[in-house]
């Protein structure tokens, strides 16, 4: 039996990983509820029985949670502190652009959201979105940037040099209602964007409307290649609380 003690910026999922054990076990052994919160200096036992991740069957399946989370500039700041605990990313929402690839930061300054989760080691998350003057999805200005190369280029170059300023690591890129003849070309914004900020040293995700089917139609899925964006970027982030609020889709299943 081995003792581990709590330090700062420690989860449940860091400690699993970090002392090879597993995470069930290791939650189990120390009857913690959740959301899994620690304090530091606490005492976890680490039994020897425990078997080791490395050991595992199916060792890419590591059973672990990254939790993301979208927040606005303007969210109170003892609300986003305490948030970021239970977070692996903070995703800060949103920047937008023109159609000519300059990139639009927030109106409300949001360094101190990403200062606040280098912190507590929390991922801070670039949102990139086509919001229009009237704040809603625009696919007319994705239709202008996924054609116009140069201004991809230039829109990358934006989001690179805001990145390193502010300590951002990931870019998540979330168009909604993509134009169905805009599928291919927005794909292939996204596989340049990835290789692009790769060689920074950046990822790049990308959020998706779930769907209950493959042929589903609707102009938040015809627009998308689901398996195409997969492959483009680093990962995808499934929005499911589209299925929870009052515009969800009706499964005639």
């Amino acid at each position: 039996m081995k003792i581990y003690v709590v330090q700062p910026n420690d989860t449940v999922d860091k400690i699993s990983q970090e002392q090879a054990v597993s995470l069930d076990a290791l939650i189990e052994v120390n009857q913690l509820t959740p959301p899994y919160r620690l304090a530091v200096g606490q005492a976890l036992l680490l039994s020897d029985g425990i078997p080791s991740l490395t050991a595992s069957p199916y060792p890419s399946r590591a059973k672990s949670v990254f939790r993301s989370g979208y927040a606005y500039p303007f969210i109170s700041s003892s609300v986003l502190t305490e948030t970021l605990s239970y977070l692996s990313e903070l995703a800060v929402f949103s920047y937008g652009f023109t159609a000519y690839g300059d990139l639009i930061p927030p109106s409300l300054d949001d360094s101190w959201m990403t200062a606040e989760a280098q912190r507590l080691g929390v991922t801070a998350a670039l949102t990139l979105t086509p919001l229009g003057a009237d704040g809603h999805f625009n696919n007319n200005l994705v239709t202008a940037l996924v054609r116009n190369l140069s201004a991809q280029r230039r829109l990358v170059t934006g989001l690179a040099s805001v990145m390193l300023e502010k300590g951002y690591q990931t870019v998540n890129i979330d168009f909604e209602y993509v134009l169905k003849e805009d599928r291919d070309a927005f794909t292939a914004f996204v596989s340049y964007a990835t290789y692009a900020l790769n060689i920074l040293g950046y990822q790049v995700s990308v959020a998706l409307a779930p769907k209950y089917s493959d042929s589903q139609q609707g102009i938040l899925y015809e627009g998308v290649d689901y398996g195409g964006l997969g492959a483009a970027a680093n990962w995808v982030v499934l929005m499911t609380y589209e299925w929870g609020y009052t515009y969800e889709p009706i499964n005639p299943g």
